[in-house]
């Protein structure tokens, strides 16, 4: 699962291919972004997501081109709320069900991943996600690839074709440059006993006590600050930054959006490539769900021509029409 130093918990929510609130079904035009097929979406559910994505990324939105920025990042969450309405009548067309014991087990799962309850709290909290939104999420997740599974197949794929796919990709399947680090978080606002703790490690301190009794990253700090072996790529860029240029067991101060971080790189390993025959049944699953996604997104546009979308707020409908305009000449580009 995704790791503290980068964005946790935006990527809680991330990691679910599409978001939901389910406050779907008003009766009143009043406070309604669209209709699907008479069914309506909540304006109060595009704000709640967009407010979650401008937390997470406040200066995208700034500047001379942030309104236009908005309003199509608005249009893209309209989309995806209505093809979540699609999958859901598709799915209740198809007999596919959800339950909640499915659903619990899933946020145990999750439970597990964030290292406890408190860890999955911590997270959730931090991307403005509360629990019912995220079981919500959950169940719309479960929904598409249930969906998926019964409407696009899992394709055969030759040995030809996997041969082909790595020749051309080889560096896909190559082993990342990994780092092995280590750290201490403090917020944005407390720099003094970021700068303090650092002095004290510089004094020949122990990392691995200060980092538990300083640090704010729930999934590291009861273990002495560390993050284990990862690519750079994996953090938050001022820290994949740092942990790239850092010296082995150097020790840097470093700031990124969840704060300041006292970081220490204690190993480094360098990439390295891999056989065909090491990543064979990589490349056959990749490949099967690159056709699968194909054919749930060939799936996905005819349920969306065939529905009948009224979309009520004007601003809204104008970045809806042109994002939806983009897509079809999109699809008929890579067809």
């Amino acid at each position: 699962m995704k790791r503290f130093p980068r964005a946790t918990a935006f990527a809680l929510v991330a990691t679910l291919a599409l978001t939901a609130f389910g406050a779907f079904g008003c009766t009143s035009d009043k406070g309604v972004a669209a209709r699907v097929d008479g069914v309506a979406i909540k304006l109060s559910d595009i704000d709640s997501q967009f407010a979650t994505m401008k937390k997470q990324s406040p200066t995208t939105f700034q500047g001379a081109e942030g309104a236009t920025r908005e309003q199509d990042y608005r249009a893209r969450i309209l989309d995806s709320l209505v093809q979540i309405q699609l999958i859901k009548a598709a799915s209740a067309k198809a007999g596919i069900t959800v339950s909640d014991a499915q659903i619990n087990t899933q946020m145990k799962t999750l439970e597990t991943q964030y290292g406890g309850k408190t860890g999955l709290d911590s997270a959730m909290k931090q991307a403005g996600v509360s629990s019912d939104q995220l079981k919500e999420n959950l169940r719309s997740r479960m929904l598409v690839d249930a969906l998926a599974k019964k409407v696009a197949p899992v394709p055969a794929v030759t040995d030809a074709q996997i041969a082909d796919f790595y020749a051309k990709n080889k560096s896909m399947f190559a082993d990342q440059a990994q780092v092995h680090a280590r750290h201490i978080l403090f917020t944005t606002a407390d720099k003094a006993t970021a700068d303090k703790v650092l002095a004290q490690l510089k004094a020949g301190g122990d990392f691995a006590a200060l980092a538990k009794q300083y640090s704010k990253d729930p999934g590291s700090a009861a273990k002495g600050g560390d993050l284990g072996w990862a690519a750079p790529s994996t953090y938050v860029q001022p820290f994949a930054d740092a942990v790239t240029a850092m010296a082995k067991n150097e020790i840097r101060l470093v700031q990124s959006t969840f704060g300041w971080h006292i970081i220490q790189l204690l190993d480094s390993k360098p990439a390295s490539d891999k056989s065909l025959d090491q990543v064979k049944d990589q490349v056959k699953q990749l490949l099967q769900q690159q056709e699968q996604s194909k054919s749930f997104q060939t799936y996905l546009d005819k349920l969306k021509k065939d529905a009948k979308i009224e979309v009520l707020d004007a601003k809204l409908k104008t970045a809806y029409d042109a994002l939806s305009k983009t897509q079809a000449s999109t699809t008929t580009t890579t067809k």
